[in-house]
């Protein structure tokens, strides 16, 4: 094995514990259909970036979040990322508030789409 290849191991061991931590238990198998772009993800995202000491964890989820919103058109990874932040502790005031900070900087639009998908989520998590 390569020291690259050990590399890219040792990312994807700490990203897949990283996904499961924020995204759940399914979510490894969820990338897992999505071949080495998942495998990708894994390593780069959680496995590199979500491990790097700079910001919380929920700093990091709402940074995520308020990119997602912001640029429209992402309905599937906004709800992705509703979930996770409400797995880590963010709670639904705080995602309201940070819908509210939405409009004011990428429109009402936005907003209105994010606070769509917010509501499908907890529609779904209280069923």
């Amino acid at each position: 094995m390569s020291a690259e290849d050990e590399w890219r191991a040792v990312r994807h061991e700490q990203g897949a514990g990283r996904v499961n931590q924020i995204l759940g238990p399914k979510a490894e198998a969820s990338l897992g259909t999505l071949g080495e772009l998942g495998d990708r993800i894994i390593e780069t995202i959680y496995g590199d970036i979500y491990q790097r000491p700079g910001l919380t964890l929920k700093e990091r989820q709402i940074a995520t979040l308020s990119m997602l919103m912001a640029m429209g058109g992402k309905d599937r990874q906004v709800q992705v990322h509703m979930r996770a932040a409400l797995r880590i502790g963010i709670t639904e005031d705080e995602l309201r508030e940070l819908i509210i900070q939405l409009a004011a900087y990428a429109g009402y639009p936005s907003a209105i789409n994010a606070q769509a998908q917010l509501n499908e989520v907890l529609t779904e998590q209280a069923a």
